[in-house]
């Protein structure tokens, strides 16, 4: 029985050294075409992808890097449409291709230990790296215990100097400007009530339009404080610009917010009455 138990033993410890000097195999990313390289759409207008894994080549100098915004702009311009930035890096890699061409861990025996909530916003710049010969590589990360990617090479990448920008635009539809920015491209005159508004919240972002023509979104870092606005005396004048942005009200009903720049310049939460719009309120638009 005590043999049993000793080659057991024997076994789990081999087992545990063979997994320790063993690691998982990272692909090497093929040569390609500089040019054939584009920086992609962010989601979710573009697909997301996974992070690639590649290892660099070791016949590949890099010589300078793109990355690409993970996200699109927080504005969007008149015409309906918002950028992303492709940038440029060079320097010396020597640093950046160590982290990037790490070992990835084995994966852990106990996956319950694994956190990944907080991986779950976290969008990684997609990049590649670029040779003096018109080639490139797009590398990829060594990953954690986790699965998760180590993106160390990339930060020692976006340490580089940074020569060039480049503005990518695509154009939105209205029910994705809606989606995504919380306020209708669309103008929609204001429908005025009773009462004040209660458990009202309103995001940053808003729709400005010019004589009821769109003009891009803006935004404002001061909240909206309805309990401190007075309501608004009758006024005749009519608003040639206003900014709108939808919200959600105390019965989770979703409506739209109008604060008028000119004119009678009021606050009006639709199907409430109108308040008189402070001036500090309207300094944060101009």
């Amino acid at each position: 029985m005590l043999r049993k138990w000793l080659a057991l033993i024997v076994v789990v410890i081999l087992g545990a050294a063979l997994w320790n000097i063993t690691t998982p195999d990272r692909p090497v990313a093929a040569i390609v075409a500089a040019d054939s390289l584009k920086c992609p759409v962010p989601y979710p207008i573009g697909q997301r992808s996974a992070d690639p894994l590649a290892t660099i080549p070791d016949d590949f100098v890099p010589t300078a890097a793109i990355t690409c915004s993970p996200f699109l702009s927080e504005t969007v311009a008149a015409d309906r449409s918002v950028g992303y930035i492709e940038r440029r890096w060079e320097g010396d890699f020597a640093r950046a291709i160590e982290l990037l061409d790490r070992e990835s861990e084995h994966p852990a025996w106990f996956e319950s230990s694994c956190d990944r909530d907080a991986y779950l916003l976290a969008d990684l710049e997609k990049f590649w790296l670029l040779d003096d010969h018109g080639r490139a590589v797009r590398a990829g990360f060594p990953v954690d215990s986790c699965g998760l990617p180590k993106p160390g090479g990339l930060a020692e990448i976006m340490t580089l100097t940074q020569t060039s920008t480049t503005d990518h635009r695509i154009m939105l539809p209205d029910e994705q400007i809606e989606v995504m920015y919380s306020c209708s491209a669309v103008y929609r005159p204001p429908t005025a009530g009773i009462g004040r508004p209660t458990g009202l919240s309103t995001g940053s972002t808003f729709c400005r339009f010019d004589t009821t023509i769109f003009d891009g979104t803006t935004w404002s870092d001061l909240p909206v404080q309805f309990d401190s606005l007075p309501l608004a005396p009758d006024c005749p004048s009519s608003a040639s610009t206003v900014v709108t942005a939808l919200f959600f009200d105390d019965t989770n009903s979703r409506r739209q917010l109008t604060i008028e720049l000119d004119g009678c310049r009021r606050v009006i939460p639709d199907g409430y009455a109108p308040l008189q719009a402070s001036a500090a309120l309207l300094a944060s638009f101009a």
